[in-house]
């Protein structure tokens, strides 16, 4: 089965399977569609449709650049998903979780996201090819993530239950089992919708830097992006380290200021090496020579 064909039917399988287990989990529970639930849940099968259908686009590929681009993303989306599975035990098994635990998986994916796009343009050399990289690695890691998730949430319903309690008692809702499932739709709805945005951002930046960095007549830049992309990376945390400090409500600029400076920093890390790597290579070869 060639590359694509394995990719495609992996894409389709995971959506069948993230579908099997909401549609499974709303039978059990009717009550979490009572209200907003119904809208939630037919946001999630709408798309579902659409990574589907990712799926089927890439299984039925024939251009080389667009495959290697797509196969890129996928590889580092299932370390993305990984990321996500081990965030997602932790925010289970530690309740009390310190600011390094709470931000070391977001800024990892942030930094996994814009690789997918500097690799991808690595390979194909077309920015609108990177950006299918990275659309690709969301794809992928969100399904591995939902499927995970899902099914924690399903079998471990106790210990949910018991996590959601304070959310739960603040609801007008009186089916505890259905409050769960109906936070499984609304989580499944912004993750299917947040990742491949911030996927298509992300991995547009990463290529572009990579462009940046990487040309012979650049190396001044790739000194220049050593220094400055520690700094900018140092303010991003600090934003984010006060914001965690501050009150919910005036959170929102801190926030925004620290993933946007921290997320392209970021970006910049696979460049950087792997810019940094090519000389050092090329200045190997040259003194054997």
């Amino acid at each position: 089965m060639r590359k694509q064909q394995i990719l495609g039917s992996a894409v389709v399988l995971g959506t069948i399977l993230v579908l099997s287990l909401i549609v499974a989990g709303v039978s059990k529970h009717p009550a979490s569609i009572h209200g907003s639930g119904t809208g939630l849940l037919w946001t999630d099968i709408v798309l579902l449709i659409l990574y589907g259908l990712a799926g089927l686009l890439v299984w039925k590929q024939t251009s080389s650049s667009t495959i290697a681009a797509a196969m890129v993303g996928a590889q580092v989306g299932l370390i993305v998903g990984g990321v996500g599975i081990a965030n997602h035990l932790i925010e289970a098994f530690v309740p009390a979780r310190p600011f390094v635990l709470i931000i070391s998986p977001v800024l990892l994916t942030l930094a996994l996201l814009g690789m997918a796009g500097a690799a991808a343009w690595e390979r194909t050399g077309s920015l609108p090819l990177a950006v299918i990289g990275g659309v690709y690695c969301a794809i992928v890691a969100t399904l591995v993530t939902l499927g995970f998730a899902i099914s924690f949430n399903l079998l471990f319903a106790s210990r949910v239950d018991w996590q959601l309690r304070e959310a739960f008692a603040a609801s007008r809702m009186v089916d505890q089992a259905g409050f769960r499932v109906k936070n499984i739709l609304d989580a499944s709805s912004e993750i299917l919708i947040r990742m491949p945005i911030l996927a298509l951002c992300l991995a547009f930046a990463g290529a572009v830097i990579q462009i940046w960095i990487s040309r012979e007549s650049r190396r001044a830049f790739l000194m220049a992006a050593k220094f400055l992309t520690p700094i900018v990376f140092a303010i991003g945390l600090a934003a984010l380290w006060h914001a965690n400090a501050m009150e919910r409500a005036a959170r929102p600029p801190f926030v925004l200021s620290g993933v946007v400076l921290s997320g392209i920093s970021l970006c910049a890390a696979y460049p950087i090496w792997s810019a940094s790597h090519r000389l050092t290579g090329g200045s190997r070869r040259a003194g054997r020579s």
